[in-house]
């Protein structure tokens, strides 16, 4: 069930939101496996409004990337109605980016929509192209009612952010630098 969930989330796979939302048996599968591959749509992000070679590049990065499961854990047992799934994925690296923004850093307040400038887009660009993957890692916990029942993600929310942080981390970055002093 892992596989489904992330191929909706990072990919925006359409062949695996429909078997995902056959799996769910639920009336609000549909609209919870869309909200899932709305999380894919990185290459809309306002930051990349005005750079469709940044946004295209994106599109292009998110095909390789993946998320494969590395074990289950079932805290009430193998019977139990929850399972916490140990995973990593294979993201892009652009901590290389940061000598550069920390010179053109992306505004996230004021009346306007976060921009690159032209020199952090061009290496953003070029970036989603050659920067290196790195593992990232987590765990995300599924839940079903009853023992016949389809698995469901219980929070989707760190397994979407750590790819739209891997992706897009300008928002984090301006909250906390790597290697800035807390």
């Amino acid at each position: 069930m892992f596989d489904l969930h992330a191929q909706v989330i990072v990919h925006g796979d359409t062949r695996a939101q429909r078997a995902l939302a056959a799996q769910l048996e639920r009336d609000d599968a549909p609209a919870f496996v869309a909200a899932l591959a709305a999380a894919s749509q990185l290459d809309e992000a306002p930051e990349l409004a005005d750079w469709p070679a940044a946004a295209q590049a994106v599109r292009k990065r998110q095909v390789s990337a993946q998320c494969k499961a590395d074990g289950v854990s079932w805290p009430q047992g193998r019977d139990g109605d929850i399972a916490e799934v140990a995973y990593h994925c294979h993201l892009p690296d652009l901590s290389g980016l940061l000598p550069l923004y920390r010179q053109h850093r992306v505004p996230f307040n004021g009346p306007h929509p976060p921009q690159m400038s032209a020199p952090l887009a061009a290496a953003y660009t070029t970036a989603m192209h050659n920067a290196p993957d790195c593992v990232r890692s987590g765990t995300l916990t599924f839940q079903r009612s009853g023992s016949h029942s389809a698995w469901r993600v219980r929070d989707p929310g760190p397994l979407m952010a750590l790819v739209a942080d891997a992706f897009l981390p300008f928002f984090e970055w301006n909250e906390h630098l790597p290697d800035d002093a807390d």
